[in-house]
């Protein structure tokens, strides 16, 4: 009995690693035409966790993303981690706008007087030399 159990056991691990392995090799697949199928215009998630728009998929080996307007990159087309659809984009960014930066404004009205205690002020100063003959 004991002798059976043995070769049983390798013939059941076999068995797991043969369905793992067939199994890894149809999610790189998938992945593969995932990948190949990218084309202008297309959202996308690459593998760093960034997402953009792909502007240009002629190349084989790379595609250049657009990550924010006007900003385009070139990755390897193996960067490509996943296509993101415009619902899940609209989703996870409800009414994002992004924020127009005013660059020509006039700061001289603000009032800073609130940041001028002197209480929370530290001090980087060397000690004066009387202060290090009274600690002897």
């Amino acid at each position: 009995m004991d002798a059976l159990l043995f070769p049983l056991l390798l013939a059941l691990l076999a068995g797991f690693m043969f369905l793992s392995m067939r199994k890894q090799k149809k999610r790189m697949a998938e992945t593969q035409d995932m990948q190949n199928s990218v084309s202008t215009g297309t959202r996308v998630q690459l593998t760093s966790g960034l997402f953009g728009t792909i502007i240009d998929a002629t190349s084989p080996d790379v595609v250049d993303v657009e990550i924010a307007t006007g900003v385009v990159t070139r990755w390897n087309r193996l960067a490509v981690m996943r296509i993101v659809t415009t619902e899940e984009a609209a989703a996870t960014y409800p009414g994002h706008v992004a924020p127009e930066a005013d660059l020509d404004s006039d700061y001289s009205d603000t009032d800073y007087s609130g940041y001028s205690d002197s209480s929370d002020s530290v001090s980087l100063d060397k000690p004066a030399d009387d202060s290090r003959e009274n600690d002897k």
